[in-house]
């Protein structure tokens, strides 16, 4: 039957979980166990076990039987590892790029740029300042603009008259002023950028289903 790459993938799987079984019951093939009290050691009835204290184990396995299925495992995934590695270089499928092109990649090459490069691409892109909302904008130019905040600097002063009574005003001292050269980019801009950015991954995640569906190398 022939198998694709989801096959062997899962088959794989399916081998590895074989092999650990198969190592535990090696593991457990080296001896029989007989455990039991006894009364004397010596003389006549030495090493008579007393009723009801005996236990013992049981060997299901032998090494060679175990050793020799763990042998036909390794040797299955190992056929099964180098088959998929010659189907990831020659397998191709296209993909629509950033900049709308479109060209055939193999499989190594989409599960590193699924994994390694457009995640990075996204944290860059995520990294880029973004131009401040809801100011006081004085000043635009070509890669920045200047925005001011002012707060009002006061102090408190009480007087009274002279039927002692207390009066309160508020004295402005001045104006604190934060001045602000911004060179953000909009923020729909990102937006826009890392949207695009996602599209990209979902489409490497499609390419790469197609590209599970191919058959199998034969060696």
């Amino acid at each position: 039957m022939k198998l694709t790459l989801g096959d062997a993938f899962n088959r794989r799987k399916k081998l590895a979980a074989d092999l650990a079984a198969w190592t535990g019951r090696l593991q457990s093939a080296g001896a029989i166990r007989r455990s039991y009290r006894t009364k004397a050691v010596e003389g006549e009835s030495a090493f008579t076990a007393e009723p009801g204290t005996e236990k013992s184990s049981t060997r299901h396995y032998t090494v060679e039987e175990c050793r020799a299925r763990i042998e036909e495992i390794l040797a299955e995934d190992r056929s099964l590892a180098l088959r998929i590695s010659l189907t990831n270089q020659s397998t191709r499928v296209d993909l629509e790029d950033l900049d709308g092109t479109t060209r055939a990649y193999t499989i190594p090459e989409l599960l590193v740029l699924k994994d390694d490069i457009v995640p990075k691409l996204e944290a860059s892109i995520r990294a880029v300042p973004l131009r401040a909302d809801n100011v006081s904008v004085y000043e635009v130019a070509g890669d920045h603009v200047k925005h001011r905040a002012v707060t009002k600097v006061e102090r408190k002063r009480e007087t009274f008259s002279d039927k002692g009574l207390k009066a309160e005003e508020m004295i402005l001292l001045g104006y604190d002023v934060v001045e602000v050269t911004d060179f953000g980019r909009a923020p729909r801009e990102i937006y826009n950028e890392i949207d695009r950015v996602q599209e990209l991954l979902q489409r490497l995640k499609q390419a790469i289903n197609r590209a599970n569906k191919a058959e199998l190398v034969e060696l």
